[in-house]
């Protein structure tokens, strides 16, 4: 058969024979610079370096002098530099052009000639790819030796297999840096959010606050023996209201406090929030009296913020809703507690809403707003309800009952965790020969930070070394690949 000579793919074998003795081996062609600026004897040397080289191949055609031939000049009919590749050394290729034309002498039915192949780097290159993996080194970085055993420098190709989100790669070795994305990138940031830390909706969900305690919004110390009760589904809501008011001379009644729980970040208290309450406060004639209090305690255990609605003259129509900040009236709205009023059984919302020194109650659709800087940084701890009455008076308020409370806590920290530009699972290949950078198969020409340089790996030992973020963790697997080059 011969020696296999493939071009492009195509098997020249096929037409022609190499004649015997051929070798592809021809060395470098050398090219060295002198100079010499005519005062001195002899030159100085520049530099050297290499050129492009030429191959010399002889061969015969033995047969089908004439169709052999054309498929031969078919084969060699090219615009760029192809794949040869010599079966006496199948495991290097030459990028190589034919130059020239082919000397072809034709004897009788056969002919003879010669291909000058130009190979226009002058190297032979493997067709192995060699991977070197990136290890742990006693350093504990990241890091990959590459041996190269040809006779060239050549270009480091790298495979990158994100385990974790990751915000930069940098590639770092003696002849330059690599650097992908931006080392400053970070995983998570603190951010803030509003957390409910407390929701009751029905009568039940009160039972884990504490009976006959609380901070009551006067800061009287009113006696708290009284008992509360749950009402039925009245009106489309369930209820909380008074079993009985207790005793005292003054105002008496039933309290129950709860101290607000942790935030999801295990933090206790609450500068800024948002205090709720559903209730709902009616008489039916005008003896009736009266007291509710809905109240935030400090983390002291003193009164921070209150809003109490107060019928307390028999034979009035009119109850007061008194605003307080730490157990000083703000404000009071005059009004008759009737069916048709702000606190009736489908409009009796009321809130405290502290952010910063900024306390704002809203209490029949309108809010309320006052400034209290001494009070910016005081937090909220508890809350207390109290419902009651007076003296020994037996006409109760119709219906004074709460129906839910929320406690929403306002700017809560919390780690955000931020998606950052290489997801975990993703795949960076670094084209060496091109300089290019790929992502899951698609180009990332942004990704390159300005000044990176593609170094090659020269004969010997390179060690390369990877750098990454510091959340990323598992690190990244990393395989450094070159192809051998040779003279």
């Amino acid at each position: 058969m011969g020696l296999s000579v493939k071009f492009g793919g195509v098997e020249l074998n096929r037409f022609i024979h190499v004649v015997s003795g051929f070798t592809p081996f021809t060395g470098a062609n050398w090219d060295v610079s002198i100079s010499n600026d005519g005062t001195k004897r002899g030159t100085d040397f520049d530099y050297t370096t290499y050129k492009a080289k030429s191959i010399t191949m002889p061969f015969d055609i033995s047969s089908s002098l004439e169709e052999n031939y054309n498929q031969l000049c078919k084969a060699l009919n090219v615009d760029k530099p192809k794949e040869l590749i010599f079966g006496s050394i199948p495991n290097k290729v030459f990028y190589a052009i034919p130059k020239g034309t082919l000397d072809f002498e034709q004897i009788a039915f056969m002919g003879k000639g010669v291909i000058n192949w130009l190979i226009p780097d002058g190297l032979a290159h493997s067709t192995v790819e060699k991977v070197f993996p990136a290890e742990f080194n006693a350093d504990g970085i990241l890091e990959a030796a590459i041996i190269n055993q040809g006779t060239e420098a050549v270009p480091v190709s790298y495979e990158i297999v994100h385990n974790h989100e990751n915000g930069f790669i940098g590639i770092v070795s003696e002849y330059g840096v690599i650097q992908y994305g931006d080392v400053a990138e970070v995983d998570r940031e603190i951010r803030q959010k509003s957390e409910v830390l407390l929701k009751y909706t029905k009568p039940e969900d009160y039972a884990v606050m504490t009976d006959g305690q609380g901070i009551l919004a006067s800061g009287d110390n009113f006696p708290k023996n009284g008992a509360f009760v749950g009402w039925a589904n009245i009106r489309g809501r369930a209820w909380i209201g008074l079993q009985n008011p207790g005793s005292g001379a003054s105002w008496h009644g039933a309290c129950r406090l709860v101290t607000l729980p942790a935030d999801s970040g295990g933090a206790s208290g609450a500068v800024n929030f948002i205090a709720r309450t559903k209730v709902w406060f009616e008489i039916t004639n005008a003896n009736q009296t009266g007291l509710l209090e809905f109240v935030v305690g400090d983390e002291n255990g003193q009164h921070l913020a209150s809003i109490h609605l107060v019928k307390s003259a028999p034979g009035s129509n009119l109850c007061s809703a008194i605003f307080q900040v730490q157990k000083n009236e703000k404000n009071r709205v005059r009004y008759e507690p009737n069916s048709n009023s702000v606190t009736n059984s489908a409009k009796g919302q009321l809130s405290i809403e502290k952010t910063g020194e900024l306390f704002t109650f809203v209490f029949g659709g309108k809010s309320y707003p006052v400034r209290v800087p001494e009070a910016a940084q005081a937090k909220a701890r508890t809350l207390t309800i109290f419902l009651g009455q007076y003296g020994t008076r037996t006409a109760l308020v119709n219906y004074m009952l709460f129906g839910d409370i929320i406690f929403q806590k306002n700017n809560v920290n919390y780690l955000h965790d931020i998606p950052n530009r290489y997801p975990e699972g993703s795949v960076m290949n670094v084209e060496g020969e091109t300089s290019r950078m790929y992502v899951d198969g698609v180009p990332a020409i942004g990704d390159e930070v300005i000044g990176s340089t593609y170094f090659k790996a020269p004969p010997g030992e390179t060690k390369v070394q990877f750098f990454y973020s510091d959340f990323s963790k598992p690190a990244p697997t990393i395989l450094a690949k070159i192809k051998e080059a040779f003279l």
